[in-house]
């Protein structure tokens, strides 16, 4: 079974998946991934954050869940389904939040001089500063109010996204859903 699966990944990025640059970010995955993905960047392009969010994002990539590898050698948005067919709005905003926990990475990393422990970027407070930069950046992008108060809601306690360290961590994004 698992050289099926590494058949199966093989062929579809192969053949299906494509690669684009848009504002200045590599975009990989199937045509509407990379249609939704030039749509969300689209929104953001004139927010004031955006030369953060491509300084701290160099690839956006289709997956079957959401997560930020900010560790690796050029950071990537792995994205799930339910996150890009949302709305443009939306989307943009998830970009945003991620891309906060790269600069988050990023500047413990630099501060550091050294690979910066989980908590860093990643784990509950983490994930508030990532909301509310999320949340401004929605708001400057005219979202609606319930919009704003929902990610306000989970910044409250954003205990959502589940344990951020070791195999409980994997397992933890393994169950994602969005």
């Amino acid at each position: 079974m698992p050289f099926l699966a590494a058949l199966t990944t093989f062929f579809c990025r192969n053949f299906f998946y494509t690669s684009q640059t848009i504002d200045g970010i590599e975009v990989r995955g199937r045509a509407e991934f990379i249609r939704a993905t030039r749509e969300a960047l689209e929104v953001l392009e004139n927010n004031i954050q955006f030369p953060d969010i491509q300084r701290y994002v160099s690839i956006i990539k289709q997956g079957r869940r959401s997560g930020m590898h900010a560790n690796a050698r050029r950071p990537t948005f792995v994205v799930g389904k339910r996150t890009w067919s949302h709305s443009p709005l939306w989307y943009a905003g998830a970009i945003a939040h991620d891309a906060y926990h790269s600069k988050l990475y990023h500047d413990a990393k630099a501060a550091a001089g050294r690979t910066p422990p989980a908590d860093c970027w990643t784990g509950k407070e983490a994930e508030r500063q990532c909301l509310a930069f999320q949340i401004e950046t929605v708001k400057a992008l005219g979202a609606e109010p319930r919009t704003v108060a929902y990610l306000e809601e989970l910044r409250k306690n954003p205990t959502y996204q589940g344990h951020n360290k070791g195999l409980r961590g994997w397992w933890a994004y393994f169950l994602r859903r969005w």
